[in-house]
């Protein structure tokens, strides 16, 4: 069904609670929300664990589709949402009341997180390595005594050293090694965790570390895969594509990545080599400005796509990047003909 904005920000009936079914992609959990809780505080008081970060709105972490009923959210408040998502039935369900018997689709299994425990744990830096002018790969080992496993695609939540901020990076490591977590990370100008890295950090750090967390990660379908990175969200498809390397089917994968400046331009070798032993990928890299660097396409990841790239109806994709490249891409994925339940998006904010 169709939500109208009016519909978003209905008010629920004082003092009435509602059941939710929450459809996960192996099943369906419900769960009664009542009057003035969130769907969110709903589910955990009832033992249910949704994928969730911030709690507050803005990171977009908790989606889910409403399908049935209505769930809304205030309307004072702006939110990571698009207007035509919300139109579409999509809510931040840690800030969604239940104003009706509902059912809200989830594009994760319930099982990945009961596979995937919380861990809280403190860590090592490992390794800090300039990758260009403003990207880091941060390795951080975690004490033999800790067990950690996550889904490719997931990320962890870090303590700033020496700061009560915490910041939440995908691993760019595959599932195989849980105790030696790699990640690519910004640096911004200014900022909790870019002036630690740009200024302070050594290896042998310690870092209290909080995961796994997210949802995000390679669906159940079948098919093509086609991955659209930009920046550092090229991160947690380095890790599916370990996944993908021992994976049995001869399906096609294209990775589109891109930057924006030749000096941000990273891990160009380490994709050479993964093509070269993965035969069924194809690599594609663009930067905004001409590049004097072979095999370079002047653009950014959303303006080289073609038909071709969605040609097979059994493709899925999977964006990671700034929010505004990934509203680009879905929006221009949806114009190539590709469903949009076989979109797959992970936003990162600077940090």
């Amino acid at each position: 069904m169709t939500i109208t904005p009016t519909e978003a920000v209905a008010t629920p009936e004082a003092g009435v609670a509602h059941t939710v079914d929450l459809t996960f992609a192996d099943g369906t959990r419900t769960v009664t929300v009542p009057a003035g809780s969130t769907v969110l505080e709903a589910a955990a008081a009832a033992g249910v664990r949704l994928v969730s970060q911030c709690t507050v709105g803005t990171c977009g972490t908790c989606v889910g589709k409403v399908v049935r009923g209505d769930l809304a959210m205030p309307e004072d408040r702006v939110f990571s949402l698009r207007q035509d998502e919300i139109r579409d039935g999509q809510r931040l369900l840690c800030q969604s009341v239940a104003c009706a018997d509902s059912e809200v689709e989830l594009d994760y299994p319930a099982s990945m997180l009961d596979d995937y425990p919380l861990v809280a744990a403190t860590a090592k830096v490992g390794a800090i390595t300039w990758l260009g002018e403003s990207v880091v790969e941060f390795v951080l080992k975690l004490p033999k005594s800790v067990r950690f496993a996550f889904r490719a695609g997931q990320y962890v939540r870090m303590r700033v050293p020496g700061t009560d901020e915490w910041r939440s990076y995908s691993m760019a490591s595959g599932e195989r090694d849980r105790k030696k977590l790699a990640f690519t990370i910004r640096v911004l100008p200014s900022g909790a965790m870019s002036d630690y890295l740009r200024d302070t950090a050594s290896v042998g750090d310690s870092i209290e570390i909080e995961g796994p967390s997210g949802g995000f990660g390679l669906a159940e379908e079948t098919g093509p895969t086609l991955m659209i990175a930009g920046g550092t969200g090229l991160a947690p498809m380095l890790s599916m594509l370990e996944n993908l390397q021992t994976a049995r089917e001869d399906h096609p994968i294209r990775l589109v990545f891109g930057c924006a400046r030749e000096v941000d331009l990273f891990h160009l070798d380490e994709l050479d080599a993964r093509r070269s032993f993965m035969r069924t990928l194809d690599v594609r890299v663009t930067c905004d400005e001409p590049t004097s660097i072979d095999e370079v396409l002047t653009g950014n990841p959303v303006s080289v796509l073609t038909e071709d790239d969605v040609r097979d109806p059994r493709t899925s994709a999977y964006l990671c990047g700034p929010p505004a490249m990934l509203a680009a891409a879905h929006d221009r994925l949806i114009e190539l003909g590709l469903p949009a339940e076989r979109i797959h998006a992970e936003q990162f904010l600077p940090s």
